[in-house]
């Protein structure tokens, strides 16, 4: 085993060598143009991507170089177990990815972190770490994908696509990447045999094995909905594509105007100033807000958005540091350390003014994090906590003027505060109204409103979700808002679903059971998301329709295991999983099984 291992790695050291030079390269230029550190989301995901790349290549090509049938026999008849031949070959490749992905992250850190005023906390320091675990997580992918029956060893993809979607952060994050690791593994474990061909027996080997086949197969059922996407385009009948909208749909309103929505909203409203609201609303300026849909999360390995700001007038960047809870500045001419800032009068590290949350900048000016937002004074270079929200509520979209006043958004409520004290002082504002929003956040895509002479008109439009088949009724609802912050509804109207609904809850119905084994899995160790809005129960007619493809995937598994190799309790148990999961479970028997050949086919051949 030893000497395979020392094998493996003098086989591949120079291509090791070479990209973790590359690498070094790369990274090195890139931190002398920007902070690497404070990079956005979609900069960590790409890089990601690259090292899951290079992993699945070496996979592929380190078993794909054994998988021949000389070498493959040459390989497994040593005396050494299976599972031995195996640990050494993925042991040197877990050594040969330390070196090319996750040594020249540190190197970079280490630099960083040494000989610059830039701030690298511990959750820089996981980035090793992480872009190893991926690198991993890419080769044992490869090495299945090589190793396993090439009829459905392509279905692992979906495990590294899991971490597009994973809702983890930080240390939570490292353990989901550890746990899609450690299932790869697994895989590559079970189809290590000397007849990789074969599907395994074991029912727990068959299991694994089967899992990912499924969710496989059912994401290329949900996919052929595009098909019909693409036909509705050419024929010209896509929503999407019409030069106008269908009328009264969620398209329309997701597209309109904010003058035209608040029309269209009180359009049929009985209110006797109506006719009123319509004038104001033509002469007025209408404030569109949009709600966030995520927030930063303290020790979490990425950013929303870059959590820092720069102090033009004195030629400083404040960069906001997870460890201490405060903004550490440097000059962004010289480079040099410019100490620190908390909220208020004390600036010392470690003092009280240590900021609740990981806090960023709003393109407005604020300051913002999960709970306050905040404003920085360049006279004084101090950061003043302008609005506080109560407790229990988060921040869903940060202040912004609206008319003579600023709005904020909670995940609960619309607050407006005074403009002239927004705009004249550093104090905290005190809300002049608190408006109640009709229906949770998460399913909120926009907010319009518009000032009246002696109050302000509110349109809530209700459309985030439909897609994903989490919304089944949007809507339109507009509030009048009087001088004293009193609120009532006067209008509503339900907006239309303008694709079928079974095509929009598709993602449902092929499969309830891996619906929610998908949505398990993406939640897997994150904390609980106030900004995310619970699913609404399916239309009946869909609930329908998932139990008779259930019960069509159940028949189609008592043909289809009839004409397959399986003992009594390995065919009913498929059936019974075939009617319990649904059609992907039916597609994956299928391509895990080939079909028996008769003794007339045998004879014959």
């Amino acid at each position: 085993m030893i000497n395979l291992f020392r094998g493996e790695l003098l086989r591949f050291r120079l291509w090791a060598l070479v990209v973790a030079v590359a690498h070094v390269a790369v990274l090195g230029f890139l931190s002398r143009i920007v902070d690497l550190a404070q990079q956005p989301l979609q900069v960590y995901q790409v890089f990601a991507s690259v090292y899951l790349v290079i992993g699945a290549l070496l996979g592929l090509y380190q078993m794909g170089s054994y998988r021949r049938p000389n070498q493959w026999l040459n390989l497994l008849h040593r005396p050494l177990h299976r599972l031995r031949i195996a640990g050494a070959l993925g042991g040197a490749s877990s050594v040969l990815l330390f070196v090319a992905a996750a040594l020249p992250i540190a190197l970079i850190a280490l630099y960083q972190d040494a000989m610059t005023a830039r701030v690298v906390d511990l959750r820089h320091w996981m980035m090793p770490l992480a872009a190893w675990l991926i690198a991993m997580i890419g080769y044992a992918a490869g090495a299945h994908a090589m190793v396993a029956n090439r009829r459905y060893s392509f279905a692992v993809v979906v495990l590294p696509a899991l971490l597009m979607f994973a809702q983890a952060s930080g240390v939570a994050m490292i353990a989901m990447q550890a746990v899609v690791l450690a299932f790869l593994a697994t895989l590559v474990a079970i189809a290590f045999k000397p007849d990789p061909s074969l599907p395994p027996r074991n029912p727990a080997g068959v299991v694994a094995t089967a899992l990912p086949v499924q969710v496989c197969a059912y994401f290329l059922l949900w996919m052929l909905g595009f098909g019909v996407e693409l036909a509705w385009t050419l024929s010209g009948t896509h929503p999407l594509n019409t030069p106008l909208p269908p009328k009264g749909g969620h398209i329309e309103a997701d597209r309109a105007e904010g003058k035209d929505l608040l029309l269209m909203g009180i359009a049929a409203s009985p209110d006797p100033d109506a006719a009123l609201w319509r004038e104001q609303i033509a002469l007025s300026d209408v404030f569109t807000r949009y709600p966030l849909r995520n927030l930063a999360q303290r020790n979490a390995m990425t950013n929303p958005a870059p959590m820092e700001f720069d102090d033009g007038e004195r030629n400083i960047r404040w960069v906001f540091t997870h460890d201490r809870m405060r903004y550490v500045g440097y000059g962004t001419l010289d480079k040099r350390p410019r100490g620190e800032l908390g909220v208020g009068d004390g600036q010392a590290a470690g003092s009280s003014t240590e900021f609740p949350a990981p806090t960023m900048q709003y393109a407005a000016g604020y300051l913002f994090n999960a709970n306050a937002a905040y404003q920085y004074d360049t006279a004084q270079q101090r950061i003043f906590e302008r609005v506080r929200l109560p407790r229990g509520e988060v921040m869903a979209s940060p202040p912004e003027p609206a008319g003579d006043n600023v709005l904020a958004l909670s995940d609960r409520a619309a607050y407006f505060y005074p403009g002239r004290e927004a705009a004249n002082g550093l104090d905290r504002l005190q809300p002049l109204m608190r408006v109640a929003m009709p229906g949770p956040v998460g399913q909120l895509s926009r907010m319009d409103v518009v000032e009246l002479l002696d109050g302000y008109l509110i349109s809530f439009t209700y459309t985030w979700g439909v897609w994903s088949s989490e919304l089944q009724r949007p809507y339109q609802q507009v509030l009048r808002i009087d001088g004293n912050g009193h609120a009532r509804e006067v209008a509503r109207r339900e907006l239309k679903l303008d694709l079928p609904v079974a095509y929009t809850t598709r993602i449902w119905w092929l499969s309830p059971v891996l619906r929610q084994l998908c949505l398990g899995a993406q939640d897997l160790f994150a904390a609980p998301d106030p900004l995310r809005a619970k699913a609404e129960p399916m239309p009946r007619s869909m609930v329908w329709l998932a139990l008779a493809c259930c019960a069509l995937s159940l028949l189609g598994a008592m043909w289809l295991t009839g004409r397959q190799a399986h003992s009594r309790l390995a065919r009913w148990g498929w059936v019974a999983f075939c009617g319990l999961v649904g059609l992907p479970s039916l597609l994956a028997l299928w391509l895990m099984y080939a079909r028996r050949e008769s003794l007339a086919s045998a004879a014959g051949a």
